[in-house]
């Protein structure tokens, strides 16, 4: 069954509890001094306002008009705010000019923010500048984001591809400050977003919220029902509290941004469905310290109940937003997928944002089917009717940036897992984001990154999440709004007589919104009435059948037959049954059949478990009414008022008549004027008592007499009555028991005039009914019809039916016969799609065995009860063989071992059973993934000073020097210039040898070493002072 999601609007109010924080932004530095030495970089810069083409006007880029506030719900004067503004500035080796619109709907007209503290409301305020703006990089619209306010110099973000810039006024340098010169301009501070450092620690477990006392509840329930089945715009007024650890953790400044960024996400749920749209509230009315293990907490369907329409979240990070659209959907009646239905169990639809528990396999990006039904049960029952008044508030206009942009993988861990907490694994961030945790494991809460983080796979370099999927960099689905489709047939009759009522369908899918797209506005599903000619006589009532149907299922260990209960207190179209025999009722279903009247005294019927208008022309819907003689349509003159007082004076103790009442009359109406001991009763021309007849009391109820239903009245401290719509099928007359002094009985009742004949003398006419036809069905319930005629009175002749008057010919009557249910036969569905394209896959088709048990009912049986053979239910399809495919094997290493590098891996050609390698011709290039993607393992070390052995002393004897090589290489053993030369080992240092006292026998020959190449050298450098130099060239040195 298709649903609808209402459009809701958020009307948005933050209420921060907290009470020991002072207001400067960065409650962990106590001054911007001390925050600036806390980053790791920043630069100075002097921005400047220029024209939209870049030219000079002026340093001053605080504007003059924005000094005076306005409250959120006034509307922005023109003559206080410039519309748009351009700036200039240069930082980072780069140069930004700024292209911005003034936000004229940065929030609701009424967006108003609270601090709370022990005692109650501390400060609250709903003032905005009109100096916020938001706008892009001249010339790189669709790349880059800006957000910035000029309210006391420019103060905001700058996002680009590549790097996130923050930028605010160097302190003491305003315009307003005695260190500003119109000649030099403002100094600001920028800073990368990476360079920011996480000083406080994190508890993920953001609980404590502690109130005494409740917060006020405006009752702004709308009494309009609006009509069901029909696609409406839906409205919840919101309220968001974050609690005193939770403000403590993100700051007093940045926990407003943070909060509307989770909510930010949570609104994309909005265009989560294929059919439907819906904006998620998150709404706090319930205070508790414990438990909070758990991720959040809510009551099932109760979105429009004061005291149960809230739910309880931990903040996990931005990942909370998965929680909070979880726990909403138990606001609006929702189940678990697979508890109470077939979402998430084998062989039917995978579980979603409603599974129990997220997994990786889980999608958390979309509601299953399952859950819209029961939001479609939840709004078509009318419990969603809180929901209808429209608030007179504006929509809140998220910021444009996705969240993923303006908070990393990394710092997306942090929120979960603390200060030192990082990403982890980077393969399938779009569905698990991984995290190192405090004991450095990697771990998940298999809750994906936000929307918009950056993210790679085999096919994609670059690109950012959405919807769970890596999707390429700056691609965004077109918005796309809904279309309705054709009306569907009209279905089968609820019922075979007595007004049944049949639906069609039309679907928003022509075109299906997408991309954010709105919901088709309308009706979607709509009804019409028939088979609405009246059951034949003395057939069951169709309530009596409902609840008859549980007489075979057992109640609290014990069998019952079951009647319906016509009190009071319950609602008209549940089925509320009385056990026969016992004083107890219950409610055996929530909502009767289709097509059930509301009561017996109306032509009113149930749909959907709503009571439904139908006029007297058995239509649903129609206006028709009838007049005081219960004639469609008309205008009262076919019958006569008779109304008297009857105050005789009778003995006591014993049955006196009040008044006759003939055939035909309606609006029959006999009441006691005072309480007294007396008794009405009523009984038939002759002596059959049908109410308080021998002398016996009958307790006050309902008695069908005559053809209609009689209510007998006796209330504790009211006179009794007795009344009946009519008309009745015979002549009745009204009786008292006396017991005391009459003090008088009232009665009134229209009775029908008679009609005169053509040529006949005051000859009254009838309509009757013939004989029983014969039925229409062999088994499972035909309908026998009896047809209206028109008769004498005096002799019971049939005439032509203009004599008779044709505005109370009353409708054919039928009953239903050969109830007894058919043979058995086979049912055989639809093949489902082939579960493989190609390569043999399977294909499936539901067979079962059935019996029809009625016109609209059947009841499905062992296979066994069908006698013939049974079809096939599965059957191989798509033999054809698969083409050839890419397979890729495993990654290599990343190389080098650090720093930036490169990832490899063999890509094949292969069969789709992987048994063959083909050319790579044979594969489309166009789906070859890549063969090397970029990898680091963290940064390289610095390049070092390293040393060799050091050589011989130059000195034979006594002092000399000794030398070693020393040179700066990189980790991968090149030669490297980037060493710190004050720290460079020396090369040479001095060395002494011992002298050998033996002198140089002089008989020894004295001639140059021949290896020694070098001793005229050391004879021009005057070496041969040296004892080694003078030994290995010594006739070289003689007499030198």
């Amino acid at each position: 069954m298709e649903i609808l999601w209402k459009t809701l609007t958020w009307i948005l109010s933050l209420i921060m509890a907290s009470s020991e924080f002072h207001s400067d932004h960065r409650l962990s530095y106590s001054s911007q001094e001390e925050f600036l030495t806390y980053l790791e970089h920043y630069q100075l810069t002097i921005p400047i306002r220029v024209d939209q083409n870049g030219a000079f006007l002026s340093f001053t880029v605080k504007n003059d008009k924005h000094s005076r506030r306005r409250r959120s719900m006034d509307p922005i004067d023109p003559q206080q705010a410039v519309s748009k503004l351009f700036f200039k500035l240069s930082a980072y080796g780069k140069h930004f000019h700024l292209n911005l619109t003034l936000n004229t709907d940065f929030v609701s007209k009424h967006f108003t923010v609270e601090y709370w503290g022990k005692d109650g409301p501390q400060w609250k305020h709903d003032f905005l500048d009109n100096c916020h703006y938001t706008g892009y990089l001249q010339d790189q619209r669709s790349t880059t984001k800006v957000a910035l306010s000029n309210c006391v110099g420019l103060h905001g973000v700058i996002a680009t591809e590549d790097e996130e810039y923050f930028i605010e006024p160097l302190k003491n340098t305003t315009e307003d400050s005695k260190h500003f010169s119109y000649e030099n301009g403002h100094p600001h501070v920028i800073y990368k977003k990476s360079t920011l450092q996480q000083r406080h620690l994190f508890d993920h477990s953001h609980c404590g919220v502690s109130v005494p006392s409740s917060l006020p509840i405006n009752d702004t329930h709308s009494r309009h029902r609006q009509k069901r089945s029909v696609s409406v715009e839906r409205f919840v007024e919101t309220l968001v509290v974050a609690d005193k650890m939770m403000v403590g953790y993100h700051g007093r400044k940045d926990i407003e941004h943070y909060i509307l960024s989770v909510m930010n996400i949570l609104a994309k749920y909005r265009e989560s469905s294929r059919e439907h749209v819906v904006m998620i509230v998150y709404d706090i009315c319930t205070y508790k310290n414990k438990p909070c293990g758990t991720l959040g907490l809510a009551s099932v369907a109760g979105m429009c109940e004061p005291e149960r329409s809230c739910s309880i979240n931990e903040d996990i990070g931005l990942g909370s937003a998965f929680t909070i659209a979880h726990e909403i959907g138990h606001n609006f009646g929702m189940n678990h997928d697979g508890i109470g239905n077939s979402c998430g169990t084998k062989g039917h639809e995978a579980a979603k944002l409603m599974a129990a528990h997220i997994t990786a396999n889980t999608n958390p990006f979309s509601w299953s089917a399952c859950s819209r039904d029961y939001i479609t049960s939840f709004l078509d029952s009318g419990r969603g009717t809180c929901l209808d008044n429209e608030p007179p508030k504006r929509d809140f206009l998220y910021p444009a940036v996705a969240p993923g942009q303006v908070y990393d993988a990394d710092e997306q861990c942090r929120f979960q897992y603390g200060a030192t907490s990082r990403q982890c694994k980077y393969g399938e961030v779009c569905r698990e984001l991984w995290c190192l945790s405090k004991s450095n494991r990697c771990v998940t809460n298999s809750i994906p990154a936000a929307e918009g983080t950056l993210c790679q796979t085999g096919n994609i370099e670059k690109g950012w999440c959405y919807q769970g999927d890596c999707v390429p960099f700056g691609t965004w689905p077109q918005s796309i709004d809904g279309g309705w489709g054709p009306w569907s047939l009209w279905g089968e009759c609820s019922r075979t007589c007595g007004g049944g009522v049949s639906s069609s369908l039309r679907h928003c899918d022509s075109p299906a919104p997408s991309g954010g797209g709105k919901y088709c506005l309308g009706e979607r599903k709509r009804y019409r009435s028939c088979n609405t000619d009246p059951c034949p006589l003395g057939a069951r009532d169709f309530r009596e059948k409902q609840c008859a149907d549980f007489d075979n299922m057992p109640f609290r260990g014990k069998y019952y037959n079951w009647k319906p209960y016509t009190g009071g207190g319950v609602k008209p179209c549940a089925l509320n049954c009385l056990a026969e025999g016992y004083n107890f009722y219950t409610e055996r279903a929530p909502a009767v059949i289709d097509g059930t009247q509301c009561n017996a005294d109306s032509l009113d019927i149930c749909i959907n478990g709503e009571c439904k208008h139908v006029g007297c022309d058995n239509i649903l819907g129609s206006d028709a009414r009838e007049d005081r003689c219960r004639v469609c349509g008309g205008d009262g003159s076919t019958c006569d008022a008779i109304e008297g007082f009857f105050n005789d004076s009778l003995p006591r103790g014993g049955y006196m008549e009040v008044v006759q009442i003939p055939r035909g009359s309606v609006h029959i109406e006999v009441r006691e004027v005072a309480v007294s001991k007396n008794y009405i009763a009523l009984k038939s021309e002759g002596d059959d008592y049908y109410i308080n007849g021998a002398w016996t009391i009958d307790w006050p109820r309902k008695f069908d007499v005559a053809g209609t239903a009689f209510h007998y009245k006796r209330p504790t401290d009211e006179p009794e009555s007795l009344e009946a719509l009519g008309p009745t099928s015979e002549n009745l007359i009204v009786m008292v028991l006396l017991q005391e002094q009459n003090l008088g009985i009232r009665y009134k009742f229209n009775v029908p005039i008679a009609r005169t004949g053509s040529g006949d003398n005051e000859v009254g006419f009838t309509w009757n009914h013939q004989p029983w036809s014969e039925c229409s069905a062999t088994c499972a319930g035909g309908v026998q019809r009896q047809e209206v005629v028109c008769k004498r009175l005096d002799d019971n002749s049939i005439v032509q039916n203009n004599y008779c008057d044709p505005d109370s010919k009353p409708p054919e009557n039928h009953r239903a016969c050969n109830a007894e249910p058919c043979p058995p036969e086979w049912f055989i569905g639809d093949w489902l799609e082939c579960s493989k394209t190609c390569d043999g896959g399977m294909r499936t088709r539901a067979v079962l065995c059935i019996r029809k048990i009625g016109p609209s009912e059947e009841e499905t049986l062992d296979y066994s009860g069908c006698l013939t053979h049974r079809p096939i239910e599965k059957e191989p399809c798509n033999n054809q063989s698969c083409p050839p495919q890419w397979v890729a094997l495993d990654w290599s290493e990343c190389t080098p071992k650090c720093g930036p590098g490169f990832k490899h891996r063999i890509v094949l050609c292969k069969s789709s059973d992987l048994a063959k390698t083909f050319p790579a011709a044979q594969c489309p290039e166009e789906s070859k993934p890549p063969v090397r993607i970029r990898c680091s393992l963290g940064r390289c070390p610095p390049p070092r000073w390293v040393t060799g052995d050091w050589g011989q002393c130059s000195a034979q004897c006594g002092l000399g020097q000794q030398m070693r090589t020393v040179q700066c290489l990189s980790y991968t053993g090149q030669a490297s210039s980037d060493c710190p030369e004050t720290v460079r080992p020396p090369s040479m240092q001095q060395c002494e040898s011992k002298c050998d006292s033996t002198p140089i026998s002089n008989t020894e020959e004295c001639k140059d070493v021949n290896k020694v190449a070098y001793c005229p050298l050391v004879l021009k450098f005057k070496f041969c002072s040296r004892a080694y130099f003078r030994q290995m060239c010594c006739k070289t040195c003689q007499g030198h």
